[in-house]
């Protein structure tokens, strides 16, 4: 991983659509602006931007924290622009503060990601290691059933 210095950003632009407003699957549709849990995607998004010039061959990221504050809304429609300051490494850490603001002029969200940053192999083989544990289980299930 190279060095990534303090304060450089990344912007993700965002259309506000009907599929990233309110719906619970089990509860159904809710208020009709732009979710919360699609702007912890979108800081997510925005955060691995960020990263992604700083990795070097054979490095991979993988988020470990996301955290939103929601406090404005968003319509379908609008644009939101998300973007992500590198606040600091630490080890292979990276922090970052994201903000979202609607074309408005309105903070709709603020909150912080962590990436942390290995070699790529390691990041297949832990998936590797859970998709065998995954078909194990299932074929238990069904001994079982």
């Amino acid at each position: 991983m190279k060095e990534i210095p303090e304060g450089h950003t990344a912007e993700l632009s965002i259309l506000v659509t009907e599929s990233m407003t309110v719906d619970f699957e089990e509860l159904g549709a809710g208020h009709p602006v732009y979710a919360t849990y699609w702007i912890a995607k979108h800081f997510e998004e925005a955060g691995r931007k960020l990263l992604l010039p700083f990795l070097e061959e054979g490095d991979g990221g993988i988020g470990t924290n996301v955290s939103v504050e929601h406090t404005a809304s968003a319509l379908p429609g609008m644009r939101v622009s998300v973007m992500a300051v590198a606040v600091k490494t630490e080890g292979r850490r990276l922090y970052a503060d994201l903000r979202a603001i609607s074309e408005l002029g309105d903070v709709v969200a603020t909150g912080q990601t962590v990436q942390y940053i290995t070699q790529a192999t390691k990041l297949e083989h832990g998936f590797d290691t859970l998709r065998q544990r995954w078909n194990e289980y299932q074929q238990e299930e069904k001994h079982h059933a």
